[in-house]
Parts: C-alpha cells; structure tokens; sequence
C-alpha cells in the first residue's frame, strides 16, 4: 500500500513517525580516560532519567600499556576500573534498566566480557545479555604476510611511508571499529556492551542509533549528530569546566566536579548537561572548547559517518543554567578506511631531575649541560633530552618560588645501554663537580631502566576488519562494513582569512596575553596536534581571524617550533558561527 503523494510505503511511514516521536535519550558518560575518577558511575545511576551510561576508558598511553601487561598475562589486557565502578552498582542498573557501554575492553575484550558476566551470575542477574563486540584486534593481520602485504598499512597522515618502513616489529595491532557492532548488540537485548578500541563517540552514537532506528546507511545527519555529541562527553569532565582555559569564571565550584549528559533527539540535535551533583558548569564556552579538542578541520572523519561541523551553532538555554544547545551540523558517507595503531616495544628510558635556584639559574643549568654530554659523548641512546623547566625568579618570596628544575631523559633500544653503569652511576657521580647549592631528586628509581612502547598510526579499509558481536549464545554476529563510502583527502583545505581588517583601524595596540581575550583547547591525534581559538564576543572576531594567521601561530610557538621540525605543515580553518579559528 502506498500513499498517493509518495512513494514511501505506510509500514515505512509509521516507523518514521514512532521514530520522531520517541523523546530524547539521556546518555551520561561517567570516563573519559584510564583512572578516572572512582564512584563516577554510582554517582550517575542514582540520576532520576539516565537511559544510557558509557565510559571512555582508552587511549593511545594505555592501548600500550596493555600490550605489555597482556604480554606477560594473557588473562589480563583490559581496564579494570570500569569493572570495579560496575560492580559497586550493578545492582541498581539492572533494577532501573540501564544500559551500560564501553571500550574498556581495550586490549582483551573477551576476558573483561567473561568477567562481568561472572559477577552478573554471583549477583544473580544471569538473564542479563552481556555483549562482546570484537574485531578491533588485527594482530593476526600482523602474521599473515599475504595480508600484511596486500593492506600495505600506510601511515595516518604521511601516506608514503608504510608499517614495512617502520624500524621497530609491532606485536599489537588495533582498528578505531565504529557503532555498528553496538547497534547490533543492542537490538540483540544486551544490556551491557563491552568493546575494544571503538572510536571514542561510538557508544554514544550507538545507543542513540539503536534508540531511534537510525539507518546506517542513509541518515547520515542524525548520525553525525550523535558523533559529535559522544565527541563532546567523551572526556568527561572536560565539557563540565575542567581542562578549560575561562576556569578563573568559576573556579572555586570546580571541586569534585560533575560528569556530562547528552539529550540527543531525533534528528541527532543535543543539548549537553551535567549530573544534578558534582561541581562544575557546562556553558557554551566549555561546550566550544571541547568542540574544538582534537579536530582535524571541518570534517570530522569516523568508520560510520562524517560530520561537517563548520556551520556548527552552541548556545546556551535561556533561563535553563547548564543546558547547551548543539545544532547545525551534516553528515555525509564515512570514508573506507578507519585509522588502526601497531604497538612495539621501543626500548628502555630513565630519568633524573635537578633542582636549580638563586642567582644565575641559565648559567647553573649550562654548566650542568654541559658536564651531561661530556659524561654521554659515547652514549648508545637513542634519544638524550636534557631541558630546564621553569625560568629565574626575580626576588622570590621562598626557596621553592624560586626553584626550577633540570630533567635529564634518555630512552634506548637495549637496556644494557640505560643500565646504572651507563646512566645512574655517571649521573650521581656529578654531585661533587656540580654547580652552587646542587640538589637532585632522591628517588633514584627513576633512573633505572624501564620498558617503553613506540606506536604507528595507520590506516586498513574498513572491509578488512572482521567485526562481529558475541552475545554468549555461542554464535557470532557477522556486521556488515558501509555500503556506501566517500574519499576525503588526506591532506585537508587549508586557507587565510577572506576578508582581514586593518588591525590599525581597532585602535591603540596594547600588548597582553593572548589568553586574556581568547579561549583556546588544544588536543592530538596521531601525529597530529591541533589547536582552537575562540573569542568571548563577537565583535572581537574579525580581529582574531585577521591577526592568527599561520605566519603568526609560527611565531607564537618561538623557539619550541623551530627546534622541532619547522618545514611541517600547518592547516587553517574557521569556525565562523562560534567565533573559533583553528589550525
């Protein structure tokens, strides 16, 4: 049966009608990286109306970590603090319905999985459906020499260079899975869903798609809404005030501060809040600011969808305190690819720190240099950094007001060449040779060798991956890669301002910290680091596009951009409708 003035049918109809009609989901992230704070999901399950919680457990540090630690015990590799914060309040998620979804699998998806599923049966909750969603893991890959040399593995960003170029043999090897897999798990009846390296926004993208009934294939608008919502309370509490450079306007509220909530509706449209307890405040200038974090230009890349957010408007609710409204961003296909990361171990560091104060700090801190390299000209490390942080203080009030210090770091391949006789003992030795009022830090731990991880960012098509759900029926669930994908650049738009203004035309310069009137959030991927620049007023935007332009953000790094690679190349965009330019 078709309706006269479409060619919908009326079956379609309806769903699309139950679908705009279902209210928002409330989904409250309670991580947003390992060692988050402890008690943060009791906290958000006592909330009246959460449907969803998620935590964000991973990152690049401690993907690594759990390499090492999966290497030596092969039952271990995931994050067990989500574990310990699930089991304090299990109970009341199972007797409110909520529904729980995380990567804190990490590195052993399946191990965490049997675990909760464990504490489910001794607590007596064993109808529960705990769901693993798997395929992250390619290490195979890395054994496969057909494979390996068909996905070749190019590098994230410098597509030239491949995993066969790296210098180091990984043992780990990871894909960013999207959304897809939790949908499936979701509509399966599981109740918890426990990950690998999802991308950070996939639990909260995919419990909005599985609320609404989102195609994965069309409604690519709704999707990258819900993208950008799990990107904006990925982090906790980040979007709640922490982490904020404007924190002066409300710091002494930042105590024991809250964790975020996204309402997404419909359309994939949020407003972003916070728990009624815990310290903190979301603003639109908080929300911006973690917009901002870790973007790569406009066009947020994800295996599901890409959001445009360029036209991206945040405001605040009038008359409703710690409401922001999100709205105005597109979606278009996902990309092929996802980006995957080889983890190997690179070797051994160490490190000592010496104090320096009173007069003459440069003058302490070179003749310390320079007795280092004379004590390592026949080192075999891999890398020496010998740096001061801090500078002199003009007349401090106290000893250590006016202390800096002097970190001696150095990282080699084999640890015979870091051992004491090579790094300690030449270092200690320098005590009685060393500059006026020479103090060390005592804990001389830090100057044996440790083990270290190296990682390689790349990317695999997303056909490669072989991602499947284990709803611990003793069957997997195959799930479909895109069906539709788009090509988007490796290397990025990049421009100057169109119209700049006559900076001479504002009135008398004065000089001031760039700080002083602009918000920035600066964050990294890969190789990648970015940074966002935002006003407080409108009518200080014209200034700010005409002023940070890329000659000028050289400029502002100093010394730290020509020490480090000057040649490499920076992108420029602007974010018109929230004041922000971005490189």
């Amino acid at each position: 049966m078709y309706c006269c003035h479409s060619q919908k049918r009326l079956g379609e109809w309806i769903d699309d009608l139950e679908m705009i009609s279902k209210g928002p989901i409330r989904i409250g992230n309670v991580s947003g990286a390992t060692g988050d704070m402890p008690g943060a999901m009791a906290r958000m399950v006592a909330e009246s109306n959460v449907d969803v919680i998620t935590g964000d457990w991973l990152s690049e540090m401690n993907i690594a970590w759990n390499a090492i630690t999966k290497k030596e015990s092969p039952e271990l590799g995931y994050e067990n603090g989500f574990y310990e914060q699930l089991e304090e309040c299990i109970d009341d998620i199972i007797a409110k319905g909520i529904r729980v979804i995380t990567n804190a699998g990490a590195l052993n998806t399946q191990s965490l999985t049997r675990k909760v599923r464990e504490l489910l049966e001794a607590k007596g909750h064993g109808q529960i459906i705990v769901a693993a969603v798997l395929g992250d893991d390619i290490s195979n890959l890395l054994k496969d020499s057909n494979r390996r040399q068909d996905l070749h593995f190019p590098h994230l960003d410098h597509t030239d260079l491949s995993l066969d170029d790296w210098e180091l043999e990984p043992f780990s090897g990871n894909a960013y899975i999207g959304c897809r897999g939790i949908v499936e798990a979701l509509k399966s009846g599981a109740s918890i869903v426990i990950c690998g390296r999802c991308t950070d926004a996939s639990p909260v993208m995919g419990a909005a798609a599985w609320h609404f009934g989102w195609s994965m294939e069309e409604q690519y608008d709704e999707l990258a809404g819900a993208l950008l919502a799990g990107h904006l309370i990925e982090c906790g509490a980040y979007v709640v005030g922490a982490n904020f450079s404007g924190f002066k306007d409300f710091l002494d509220d930042l105590v024991d501060v809250a964790f975020p909530i996204a309402e997404i509706d419909a359309q994939g449209r949020c407003v972003i809040t916070k728990s009624s307890t815990g310290g903190g405040h979301v603003t639109a200038e908080t929300v911006k600011a973690q917009t901002l974090y870790e973007l790569q230009g406009h066009l947020y890349l994800n295996p599901d969808v890409v959001a445009d957010l360029s036209m991206i408007q945040i405001e605040d609710e009038q008359d409703f305190p710690n409401r922001v409204r999100v709205t105005g961003i597109v979606g278009h296909p996902p990309p092929p690819t996802t980006k995957a990361m080889f983890a190997a171990p690179g070797g051994y560091q160490a490190e000592a720190t010496f104090f320096i104060n009173g007069l003459d700090v440069d003058a302490k801190a070179q003749m310390m240099k320079n007795q280092l390299q004379h004590i390592f000209r026949k080192n075999k490390f891999s890398k020496l950094s010998i740096e001061l942080y801090g500078s002199e203080v003009k007349n401090p009030d106290s000893q250590q007001a006016g202390t800096v210090q002097l970190r001696i770091f150095a990282q080699a391949r084999e640890k015979r060449d870091i051992v004491a006789r090579n790094f300690k003992t030449p270092i200690y030795a320098l005590r009685m040779q060393s500059y006026p009022g020479y103090h060390m830090n005592l804990d001389f731990r830090t100057m044996d060798p440790k083990p270290f991880m190296e990682i390689f960012p790349a990317i695999i098509p997303l056909s490669a991956i072989q991602h499947q759900v284990d709803l611990g029926d003793g069957e997997l669930i195959d799930i479909k890669a895109p069906s539709k994908t788009a090509e988007y650049p490796t290397i990025r738009p990049s421009y100057e301002t169109e119209n700049p203004v006559d900076l001479a035309s504002l009135g008398v310069t004065v000089q001031a910290p760039l700080g002083s009137i602009v918000h920035a959030r600066s964050g990294d991927k890969a190789d990648n680091t970015n940074v966002g620049f935002f006003v407080r007023h409108e009518d200080e935007y014209a200034w700010l596009r005409t002023i940070l332009t890329v000659e000028k953000i050289k400029i502002l790094f100093g010394q730290d951009w020509f020490k480090c690679n000057p040649s490499r190349r920076v992108e420029r965009v602007e974010f018109p409708k929230i004041l922000a330019v971005h490189l």
